[in-house]
Order: C-alpha cells, then sequence, then structure tokens
C-alpha cells in the first residue's frame, strides 16, 4: 500500500478516446480526450494532466509530482497535482469512522476505512498489543484519535515500541511518536531512509529508529529489548515486496501482520461510513476482493501469493522459508491490517491460504 508510488502504471487506450503519439517514457501517454473512467482518478490526483501539447495533443500521465501542488506562475505550462501527499491516503473524520475493539484483554484493534488509489476497499488497521510488563506495543498504527488516546490510557498509557509493519505502512509514525516521545520506532531497514527524502509533508517526519531488520537479524526479538523477546517471535519477510516484519504475540497466540495476509471483504473497517461509500465501485470491488479472499478454497489468493507476491524478488525459497516459520506458531488469532480479523482457527487458516508454499509447489 504505496503512498509514494502511482498504483496505475499504464493507461488502456480506448478506441475514439485515446490518440497515441509516440511517448518519451511507457508512463506517459498523449491524448486528446480524457476517457470518463480515468476522469475521477484526475479529481483526486492519481493521474495528472499536462497541457503542454505534443502534435495537437495532450499529455496524461502516472508520474510521481512532488509534493506540494505546484502552484501555476505566469507564463508555467503544465498542471500538477500531488501524487504524495499523505491527507489524500487518510480518513478526514477519523474519530466518526474509526471501530475501537478489543480482541482480547491485551490486544485492541483500531479499524479505519482506507481505499486503494481511491477505488478499492481495503481498509485500515492499528493494533496495541499490552506486554506482559504493562509497555504498550501499536503495529502499523492509524490516526491517533482522542478515542484512540483514551484506550491507550486505559490500556495503562506506557506506549514503549511503535511498530511500521512494512516499508508502506508508517504514515502516522509521527504523530503517535510525538505524543509517546520515549516509544521506540521499529521497522524494516530502509523505512528511515525512504522517510527522510520525504520533504514537504507534515504528516512525514524524520524521527531516528531505535531498531530495524533486514536479512541478517530477521528473527531478533531480544535485539529491541528483553521485555519485547519475552512476548515477541518475530519473522522478517524480506522475500515479500513491501519487506514485512511479522510478529506473533504469545500470550495470546496471535499473529499480527500488514501485508503479508489480506482477508477481504473489509467489513468492520467500513462499518461506520455511509452507504454510498460503501457501495461505490461495486463491480471492480467484487472483481478485486475474489482474489484477496480466504474464504472457501481461496484459489485466487493462493494465485496472487504464488504468482505475484513470493516470486517478486525472485527469492520464493526465502518467501517459503518465512511462511513455514510462521505456520510453525500455530496462530489461533490473525490479525491482518486490510480486511477481517480471525479470531480463531488462524492457524488452520494460515496452512489452507499458504498451502503451495509450505509444500514448496504448486
Amino acid at each position: 500500500m504505496s503512498i509514494y508510488q502511482p498504483r496505475l502504471r499504464t493507461l488502456k487506450p480506448t478506441l475514439g478516446s485515446i490518440a497515441i503519439s509516440k511517448p518519451p517514457s511507457r508512463q506517459t501517454f498523449f491524448v486528446t480526450q480524457v476517457p470518463r473512467r480515468h476522469q475521477e482518478l484526475i479529481s483526486r490526483g492519481y493521474l495528472t494532466i499536462a497541457n503542454t501539447k505534443h502534435n495537437n495533443t495532450f499529455r496524461l500521465s502516472t508520474h510521481k509530482i512532488p509534493y506540494p501542488q505546484t502552484r501555476i506562475q505566469p507564463g508555467q505550462t503544465q498542471l500538477t497535482r500531488s501524487l504524495t501527499m499523505s491527507s489524500k491516503l487518510v480518513p478526514s473524520n477519523p474519530s466518526e469512522v474509526a471501530v475501537i475493539r478489543n480482541i482480547t484483554p491485551n490486544i485492541v484493534t483500531v479499524s479505519v476505512p482506507f481505499a486503494r488509489v481511491g477505488i478499492f476497499r481495503i481498509g485500515g488497521r492499528g493494533t496495541i498489543i499490552r506486554l506482559t510488563s504493562g509497555t504498550l506495543a501499536v503495529y502499523s498504527p492509524v490516526a491517533l484519535t482522542p478515542e484512540t488516546q483514551a484506550k491507550v490510557a486505559e490500556l495503562g498509557g506506557r506506549v514503549g515500541y511503535i511498530i511500521a509493519g512494512d516499508m508502506e505502512h508508517h504514515i502516522f509514525l509521527s504523530e503517535w511518536a510525538r505524543a509517546y516521545p520515549d516509544a521506540k520506532l521499529l521497522g524494516p531497514k530502509g523505512l528511515q531512509e525512504k522517510r527522510e527524502k520525504v520533504k514537504d509533508d507534515p504528516r512525514i517526519g524524520h524521527e531516528p529508529f531505535a531498531f530495524t531488520w533486514d536479512a541478517s537479524n530477521k528473527r531478533d526479538a531480544a535485539g529491541v529489548s528483553d521485555e519485547f523477546a519475552a512476548d515477541f517471535e518475530v519473522e522478517f519477510v524480506d522475500a515479500h515486496p513491501n519487506k514485512e516484519v511479522v510478529l506473533f504475540y504469545k500470550p495470546d497466540r496471535a499473529l499480527i501482520q500488514a501485508d503479508l495476509l489480506f482477508n477481504l471483504p473489509a467489513i468492520e473497517q467500513y462499518s461506520r461510513v455511509p452507504e454510498a461509500e460503501k457501495s461505490s465501485h461495486g463491480l471492480l470491488n467484487r472483481m478485486f476482493v475474489s482474489v484477496n479472499s480466504t474464504a472457501g478454497e481461496a484459489k485466487g489468493l493462493k494465485r496472487v501469493l504464488w504468482y505475484m507476491l513470493s516470486n517478486a524478488g525472485g527469492d520464493r525459497a526465502g518467501f517459503n522459508e518465512s511462511v513455514r516459520r510462521i505456520a510453525a506458531w500455530e496462530p489461533e488469532i490473525i490479525v491482518p491490517c486490510h480486511g477481517e480479523t480471525v479470531e480463531k482457527n488462524g492457524g488452520e487458516l494460515f496452512r489452507k491460504v499458504f498451502d503451495w508454499h509450505l509444500q514448496g509447489h504448486k
């Protein structure tokens, strides 16, 4: 779930709507008319139009454009919209739409609506875990609302760890770090450097990370602290394209993860939004859910995991090794960032979805 990479890499031309001349790159087309199906994406800032003519046509581009929005000065010819502005990716009214729920006495989830590229309803979820020591760990945090702060206080108020689940789940790290300055930031190696490159988004700070995982320490919990290692097993799935930090909270046998496993549809995460928002782009969402659901035989999801995610970096063997270790934890609960929480028989569901990886072949 990247907030910095454009998700629409190419646009398929429609006869009568796009006239293509030789483009300067594979991410730019020259068009005489914007197709209707792209107009909403333009209005949301995921596509851009420049009014520089080329062979009597206009340019439609998915290139990343710096934040903030470029101001048009006299004599300028290019109009731009921001692709990196994090405010486009978060609810404008998080207190009104967030669902705060105790999964166990020590695990609290904060579930919010989130639509990828403004269309696909995958939802978002932050997880607050109370360690045996009483310290709180916050995994993939979402907006820190007054209601969420009250829940943190109810759990003891001592936030010790703020964890980015992967390279993409980090928008709210700074917000939580400012509220709980004694907490350690944890995440995959490279995320701190990625955040430091963002100069003009007030939501993305440059706080240093206290501990990062990479290929050399992918299972290290003790490197964080003794209290962390007492309650968590860690698997850094570096073969996943988003560089996943997967946690297993041993006291409740709960698997907590970001993008390793989707469990759509995102019912809880959209339970407090208007009906129109729940049903928009219905056909596209049904298609997306069909390949990101654990229901039934989960064939669509299994194919996505096998053909796309597990071999994205050319290391399916490494991905399979991580999956086997996670399966050996035998989780009862699975808390995903996208989709429904699995509150029982999580290990059985995990083995079903990742069966090809556990066997080492399709």
